[in-house]
C-alpha cells in the first residue's frame, strides 16, 4: 500500500501536510490512513504530526476557498462570467437556486465544518463551495482549524494511549462511524426544524 511506503519514508511528515494541503483544496486523498500510519512509526511525535496535519489542512482549504471565490464572484460581489454561463447553460440552476443554496450553507455551516471531520465528506467540495457561497473567509478559516484539530489531535491522543489498535478500530468500523454521524447530524438538522 502506497500510504505505507510514504509514511516509512523519511519524507512521511512532508507527505502529511502536502496531502492534506491537496485533500482540502484541490482533490480526495486518503489523509486519515496516511496520517495514522505515519504516527504510529514514532507515537510520540503524534502530536506534532497533528499540528502539521491541521496545518496543511488549513492553508489547503483557504487555497480552496481562494478557487470557489474567484471563480464565482467578482471584487464587487457580482458573478463571473463562468457562474453567469452555468447560470444559463444548467436548467433549473439560477441566481434564485444559487442565493437559497448559499442561505442553507451559511446558516448550516458549522455543522457541515463540524461533521466533515467524521463523515467521509471530500473537504475540497466544502472549501470550494465556502468561497462560492461567500462564506466569511476569517470564519471559515477559524473553524477549519478549530473542528479539523480537534479530530487529529484526538486521532494523536488515541495514538499515543492505543498505538497499533487504532488503526484495527478504524479499519473495521469506518462505515459504522459515518452512517452513526450521518444519522446525529440528520437528527440536528431535523430538532432545528421543526424548533424553528
Amino acid at each position: 500500500m502506497w500510504t505505507k511506503k510514504w509514511s516509512r519514508s523519511r519524507y512521511g511528515l512532508l507527505a502529511v501536510f502536502v496531502f492534506l494541503f491537496l485533500d482540502a483544496s484541490v482533490f480526495p486523498l486518503p489523509t486519515t490512513v496516511l496520517f495514522i500510519t505515519v504516527s504510529l512509526i514514532h507515537p510520540t511525535r503524534s502530536y506534532y504530526n497533528a499540528l502539521v496535519a491541521v496545518s496543511g489542512m488549513v492553508l489547503g482549504a483557504l487555497v480552496g476557498y481562494a478557487i470557489g471565490h474567484f471563480l464565482w464572484l467578482l471584487p464587487d460581489g457580482n458573478f463571473t462570467l463562468f457562474a453567469q454561463y452555468l447560470f444559463n447553460h444548467i436548467p433549473g440552476f439560477t441566481e434564485v437556486n444559487y442565493q437559497n443554496a448559499q442561505h442553507l450553507y451559511i446558516r448550516w455551516s458549522y455543522m457541515i465544518l463540524l461533521f466533515s471531520t467524521v463523515l467521509p465528506v471530500p473537504y475540497q467540495l466544502l472549501s470550494i463551495t465556502a468561497g462560492a457561497f461567500d462564506f466569511d473567509v476569517f470564519a471559515f478559516a477559524l473553524s477549519t482549524f478549530v473542528f479539523q484539530g480537534l479530530r487529529f489531535f484526538f486521532l494523536a491522543w488515541l495514538i499515543v494511549r492505543y498505538g497499533e489498535g487504532v488503526r484495527l478500530i478504524f479499519k473495521e468500523n469506518l462505515k459504522v462511524i459515518a452512517l452513526i454521524s450521518t444519522a446525529i447530524l440528520f437528527i440536528i438538522i431535523a430538532a432545528a426544524k421543526i424548533g424553528s
